[in-house]
């Protein structure tokens, strides 16, 4: 996979974040597929598989019916790796502001999305979503 391809299927990917599609995000992922979010807060255990992103759409549409409105930064690649920068800007269900800033780490096997990890403002998601 070229840098090219492997920037055109992170962004991809990505944009699943707007309004996910549990069945699109399947097709490009890894059978072996694992979505962590980089916290210590409980609740946020990795998702394994292809079939967790049943739950990681619905959980999606559900805390943020408009989708996050992420706009893209840098993007990195290199070998089987991907770095992206990202922002959000959007409001959650209960009404208020969700203005996240994301460094996002991706590893491919092949053409597929194996890994991804989210680091983000864990404490600023709590407020949102828990304060």
């Amino acid at each position: 996979m070229t840098n090219a391809e492997m920037k055109e299927a992170v962004i991809e990917f990505l944009k699943e974040f707007e309004d996910p599609d549990p069945i699109r995000l399947e097709t490009m992922v890894a059978d072996n597929f694992e979505y962590s979010v980089i916290t210590n807060m409980p609740g946020f255990e990795p998702m394994r598989g292809k079939k967790s992103l049943q739950g990681f759409a619905k959980g999606l549409k559900t805390m943020l019916p408009n989708g996050l409105n992420m706009k893209i930064g840098t993007i990195i690649c290199e070998g089987n790796h991907a770095a992206v920068q990202a922002e959000s800007n959007t409001t959650a269900a209960n009404g208020k502001k969700y203005a996240n800033r994301y460094h996002f780490y991706f590893r491919f096997d092949g053409d597929k999305i194996a890994e991804v990890r989210e680091y983000c403002d864990t404490n600023h998601a709590r407020e949102v979503f828990a304060g």
